[in-house]
């Protein structure tokens, strides 16, 4: 009996504390059996996750574009160097090693360049700089007192000193440039009525060799014709060839505007020649008032007489002007 009273006693103490922590595990998961709770606290979750998702693709896909992007200019400038020549080469490396310097990206696209160009071309790129410096530096030593001719052999000479090999590949277009020059000095031979279809020769072949980089414009030929001209040409020759010149080369307007700084240039030269004669003219009177009617003054008394004379004379001839 006292054992069934027992047990019956452990029965319900037990049933007391299952009930008990059932009720305290309900009331602390009520929070979140919400139907629209749980639902929301989901979608929170999963929003996060697509947005973190999101952020990493943007992020990778930009960092694929931008490198995608730096190989194809890598790419278009290979193809650029293999191409160019002249003038338009020297500013293409001088243009790469300014670009890569600001964006720090020097050393990347020398090691992509390295396995796309020709080892000579790349040679060129790299020591580039190192060669430039070098090259303006002794160009500084080079004699401008000398014959045209032989100055053109002194500049080769110092270019192939510092570039070596790459020489006529970077300075093909001025070397055409110079022998044009050299080959205008021919023009001091012929005659006025010879000029002009002399010059036209010259320009041909100059447009053949695509050297529109030095003389850009027909202005610019118009200018080069008249400084050629030879020196044996009188004053009335050069008139007359100028002005066929002009109506071949220049536009309305810019005949116009020559014409107008040639009207300037001529009453300039004017002033100053009339200015000269009648100084000289001056001086010659003073000096021949010096040993009559001023042949008493002490030396310092007549140069203070003489100068005061002279400014006059310059004040009176400017303000007249």
């Amino acid at each position: 009996m006292m054992r069934y009273v027992f047990f019956l006693f452990v029965f319900l103490v037990g049933t007391i504390y299952w009930v008990s922590t059932k009720h305290n595990r309900f009331e602390e998961r009520k929070p979140i059996n919400s139907g629209n709770e749980v639902k929301n606290h989901v979608r929170l979750i999963r929003e996060k996750e697509t947005r973190v998702i999101d952020e990493s693709f943007i992020e990778y896909k930009k960092e694929d574009d931008n490198y995608n992007e730096s190989i194809l200019r890598i790419h278009s400038l290979s193809d650029e160097l293999r191409i160019l020549k002249g003038k338009e080469l020297f500013n293409k490396l001088e243009g790469f090693w300014l670009s890569c310097k600001v964006n720090h990206t020097c050393d990347y696209q020398l090691d992509e360049l390295k396995e796309q160009l020709p080892d000579s071309l790349f040679n060129l790129l790299s020591s580039f700089e190192v060669l430039r410096d070098e090259w303006l530096i002794s160009s500084q030593g080079i004699s401008k007192d000398i014959h045209f001719l032989e100055k053109i052999e002194q500049v080769r000479q110092q270019y192939e000193n510092v570039w070596g090999e790459y020489t006529e590949l970077l300075f093909e277009d001025e070397f055409q440039y110079y022998n044009f020059r050299a080959e205008s000095i021919s023009l001091q031979q012929v005659t006025p009525s010879e000029y002009i279809e002399q010059i036209d020769i010259l320009f041909n072949q100059f447009e053949e060799k695509r050297l529109d980089s030095y003389i850009k414009s027909n202005s610019a030929k118009f200018d080069y014709a008249i400084d050629n001209m030879p020196d044996s040409f009188s004053n009335e020759e050069r008139e007359s060839l100028v002005k066929d010149l002009s109506l071949i080369y220049l536009t309305e307007q810019e005949r116009a505007d020559f014409n107008k700084r040639e009207m300037q240039i001529k009453t300039q030269n004017h002033e100053v020649e009339t200015y000269q004669h009648q100084l000289s003219e001056l001086k010659a009177r003073l000096d021949s008032l010096r040993i009559t009617e001023y042949s008493e003054l002490s030396d310092k008394a007549w140069q203070d007489e003489y100068q005061r004379r002279i400014e006059e004379f310059r004040i009176e001839f400017f303000d007249y002007q």
